[in-house]
This record gives structure tokens, C-alpha cells and sequence, in this order.
């Protein structure tokens, strides 16, 4: 047998192995270091990669299924992205399959789905999605018995209905409240109630009756449970946007707009959250199940440059008024008109003043001068306007910046996080399943004959 046959062959089963293995970090760097004599790496000689990435997929289904962490669907997402990102899906299709997957493409929210997830898409990946993983799913849902339900339909039941309406992923409560006409409807009723009491505000706090299902599946019948939660809303903000996106299913786009911030019976440790609205139509509350700041902090405190040069001037009354002004001077020109700052900017603006003070000549002419202590007084100065502000003052004052449109609804959910994963994470992911489970309920209903 040839030297070069061998190479090649020990190389693919080497890939095998790593991807059969979960090491992608060794698949990274075999495909980065192989010298396959001037042949390029070729994804389609892994011939088992279909099977791995089912098997490695369906045990993390089967971990959130089998009641460990629901996290392992985050895993899900990260597994289907690296065996998109080096092509490991691709194969030849049939002249049917293509005819499907048009059919799947003229969904612009599904395919915006993917793409914000995995980037770029191909035919290929998207008919996996479409197709084998339904069936994957079918398979170990209907043909493998699962401790916590015995009885298949309610199982199927609990998947459809029940899961992805209510559950904790990366340390976030995530829950569905009812369809976006509810919310817009108590909105109205309430601003009416304010117009004939001539009551005009820009914020609005709107308590709404939810009934909410509680699973047992001991009986398989799902209980209700009302719940009131009072929400603080923006009636401009949420109507204004209205009339873009809320009005018929037809005009929704791929967005998860903010909707509010919840004050009293929220999930969170503290009664508080936030909720979102989806491009199905839903209303979705999220907020840390632990105490955590960094869960409910949406952002510090954002000024653009005149506010934060004003408000710096004046926190710097006690330093030498001559060197004061080169301080301002100098941020005046290395700050640009439109650029917001934050606390995320502190470091930044702290050595760049500690450069400029360094090589200011005035400095040397100043008796007993310490730059340690001058930038300590800075540092004191600017942590002093770009501190954390409480939670109802800093939704305040996003939706602020979203009625000046300085920021879009749309890109609240990113600047609300627990760690590293934010709203916008758990939302368009909880869509992508959604997605999943209703491709696997078709293949359920077809071999149950349910029209």
C-alpha cells in the first residue's frame, strides 16, 4: 500500500477520533498542521462524521431530558456550530431535497435564526437541521424509555408544551407570560384609564393576571396557577415600534424587542426581571434565579461627550484649575462628538490621561506633585459619574436612549447578562429548539395519523 494512502488514512481516522472524542480543539489543530502533499483538507473523507455528531448531539438531549442541566443545550448549539464552521455536514443532495429546503427557506425568521447562530449556512446544514435532527429527536423520545415519563404522549406533550415555556438555563429563569395582543391590550386599557385622568407619563407600571400552567406529570395534566405580575413599561417606546413589527404576524421580523422591566412577581430571587417580546408573537420574561448583580446590571451609566466633560469638570473642582483645563482639553480631543461613554471606557481614558499628564510640561512647574495621587483623583472622579445605577433607573434610562434612538429596543437583551451569556443568547436559542420540536411534533403526528 502506498506511504501517501496510509498518511491520509491514519490523518481522517485521527479527525475521527477527536470529533468521536468531543477534543475539537485537537480536530483544530490536526487540520491546521496536516500536510497532505499538496491536497487540501477534505471534510467529506470523515465518513462516519453523521454518525458522531448525531450520537454526540443526542447525549446532550438526553442529559437535559434525563434531568441534568439544561445548559447541555447550550452545548447542543456549540457542538452543531464547530461541524458547521468546518463544513462537516456537507453531502450530496437529491432533487427532492432541494425541493424541501426551498420550501424551509421562504421562513425569513427561521434562516435569520441560523444564521445569527452559526454565521454562514449551506444547503446542507440547513437540510440536517430540517431533517435528521427531527428524526434523531423522534427516535430517542419515542423508542427509548425515559425515567421521568413513562407514558410517551405525555412525554411528547411535556416537549411541545410544556418545556421550553418554563426553565433555567446558564443560571436564567426563562418563561412565557402569554401572546404579545395580551400585553399591548392591557397597555392600552391602561393608557386609556391615564388619558381620562389626565395622568401623563412616560413611564407606565401595568399589572397583568396570567395563567400560568404548573406540569405534574405524575397525571400528566397540566394545572393552571394565576399569577399577577406588575410590569413598568415605556408606552412610547413599545407603541412606537408598534406599528413596525407587533400589528400582524406577517410583518414580524427577526427581532426580540423589549417590552418591560418586571417589578413584582418576577422569577428572579428578587420579584424582578425583564421581558421580551419574539418573532412568534410571545411575551418572555428572563432574570436571574440567584442573586447576582451582574444579572440584573443591564449597564453603567452612559453619557455622551459634552455630558461626561461637564460632569468631569465639575467632580475636578479640587485639582489645579491650569491643569484642570489641559485634563479637558486634551478628553475634548480624543473623545468623538456621538461617543458614548460607560464604565467600560474607565481603563481606557485613565491611561490615555496618564500618557498626556507624563509629557506635559506644566507638570514640572507644580510643587509636590505626585501623578499616582492626580490619577487616583481622576480615577475617583470618573468612577463617581459612570457608577452603577439600580435597576429601575437603569432601565429608565435605556429606554431613554432607545426613545432618543440612540440605542435600538432590539439590543437590550445583549446588555443583560449573567456572566457570559445574555437574554439574547437564551432567546434566540429557545427559538432555534422551537423550531426543532415542532419539525420533530410533525414527524410524531404523521406516524400517529393526527391531522
Amino acid at each position: 500500500m502506498p506511504y501517501d494512502y496510509n498518511f491520509e488514512e491514519d490523518f481522517y481516522k485521527k479527525l475521527s477520533r477527536s470529533l468521536r472524542e468531543k477534543d475539537f480543539r485537537e480536530f483544530g489543530n490536526l487540520t491546521k498542521s496536516q500536510n497532505l502533499k499538496n491536497e487540501l483538507f477534505n471534510p467529506l473523507k470523515i465518513e462516519d462524521r453523521f454518525e458522531i455528531l448525531s450520537t454526540l448531539l443526542m447525549d446532550t438531549i438526553r442529559d437535559v431530558s434525563e434531568g441534568y442541566e439544561t445548559s447541555a443545550l447550550g452545548d447542543f448549539i456549540e457542538i452543531l456550530r464547530f461541524f458547521n464552521d468546518y463544513n462537516l455536514m456537507e453531502r450530496q443532495l437529491e432533487e427532492e431535497d432541494y425541493i424541501l429546503l426551498e420550501d424551509f427557506k421562504n421562513d425569513k425568521i427561521f434562516i435569520s435564526n441560523l444564521c445569527d447562530l452559526f454565521g454562514k449556512i449551506s444547503n446542507s446544514f440547513i437540510f440536517y437541521i430540517i431533517k435528521d435532527i427531527p428524526h434523531h429527536f423522534y427516535n430517542l423520545f419515542i423508542n427509548n424509555p425515559n425515567p421521568y415519563f413513562t407514558d410517551s404522549e405525555i412525554l411528547i406533550y411535556y416537549i411541545k408544551n410544556v418545556f421550553f415555556n418554563q426553565y433555567t438555563i446558564y443560571g436564567l429563569s426563562v418563561r412565557y407570560l402569554g401572546p404579545i395582543e395580551k400585553f399591548l391590550g392591557e397597555l392600552r386599557k391602561k393608557i386609556d384609564d391615564c388619558n381620562t385622568q389626565n395622568i401623563q407619563e412616560d413611564f407606565i407600571e401595568l399589572d397583568i393576571k396570567y395563567e400560568l400552567p404548573e406540569f405534574y406529570n405524575n397525571y400528566g395534566v397540566p394545572q393552571k396557577r394565576v399569577i399577577i405580575k406588575r410590569h413598568l413599561v415605556s408606552p412610547k417606546n413599545v407603541l412606537g415600534y408598534n406599528n413596525r413589527f407587533f400589528q400582524e404576524k406577517r410583518y414580524r421580523m427577526y427581532r426580540f424587542y423589549n417590552l418591560s422591566m418586571v417589578l413584582l412577581g418576577g422569577l428572579g430571587p428578587q420579584g424582578q426581571g425583564f421581558s421580551y417580546s419574539t418573532p412568534r408573537g410571545e411575551v418572555i420574561e428572563i432574570c436571574s434565579d440567584i442573586k447576582e448583580n451582574e444579572a440584573i446590571i443591564v449597564k453603567y451609566r452612559l453619557f455622551l461627550k459634552e455630558q461626561f466633560i461637564t460632569r468631569l469638570e465639575i467632580e475636578l473642582i479640587y485639582i489645579d484649575s491650569q491643569l484642570k483645563n489641559n485634563i479637558i482639553n486634551f478628553l475634548n480631543r480624543v473623545i468623538t462628538p456621538e461617543e458614548l461613554i460607560g464604565y467600560n471606557k474607565i481603563d481606557f481614558l485613565l491611561n490615555q490621561i496618564k500618557n498626556f499628564l507624563i509629557n506635559l510640561d506644566d507638570l514640572r512647574e507644580l510643587n509636590n506633585f505626585n501623578i499616582n495621587e492626580l490619577i487616583d483623583k481622576i480615577s475617583s472622579a470618573i468612577s463617581i459619574i459612570l457608577r452603577p445605577i439600580n435597576m429601575v433607573d437603569q432601565f429608565k434610562a435605556r429606554m431613554d436612549l432607545v426613545s432618543k434612538e440612540q440605542l435600538k429596543s432590539e439590543d437590550i437583551a445583549k446588555l443583560t447578562s449573567l456572566k457570559n451569556k445574555s437574554h439574547y443568547d437564551v432567546l434566540r436559542e429557545r427559538l432555534f429548539f422551537q423550531y426543532i420540536v415542532d419539525f420533530f411534533y410533525e414527524i410524531y403526528k404523521k406516524n400517529k395519523g393526527i391531522k
